[in-house]
């Protein structure tokens, strides 16, 4: 086995460390969104972010693949997965 998969601990803090790095890069949509209080505008700010998350995500590579392993099969791990990634801007319903 020449590839050893992280751990899903190892895997989920990769994840929400990127998930931080893509948070403060899109801190002023939401920045904006709290002071004016919208709720479409708190929608756009995470949209934002995920697209963030994808980007910083694709630049480890092997991590999707262990992400969506482990959202297989932890129900928790999947929700932020989900939250995070944001599976339905692919265009499907974000479920496989």
């Amino acid at each position: 086995m020449d590839n050893l998969m992280k751990t899903k601990e190892e895997v989920y803090d990769l994840l929400a460390g990127i998930n931080e790095d893509a948070h403060d890069q899109a801190y002023d949509s939401w920045d904006e969104a709290e002071q004016e209080d919208s709720e479409e505008l708190r929608e756009d700010a995470s949209e934002e972010q995920a697209g963030y998350f994808r980007k910083i995500l694709e630049q480890t590579p092997g991590l999707l693949e262990e992400a969506k392993h482990y959202a297989e099969q932890d129900e928790d791990f999947k929700s932020d997965w989900e939250a995070w990634y944001q599976p339905w801007l692919d265009g499907g319903e974000g479920n496989e």
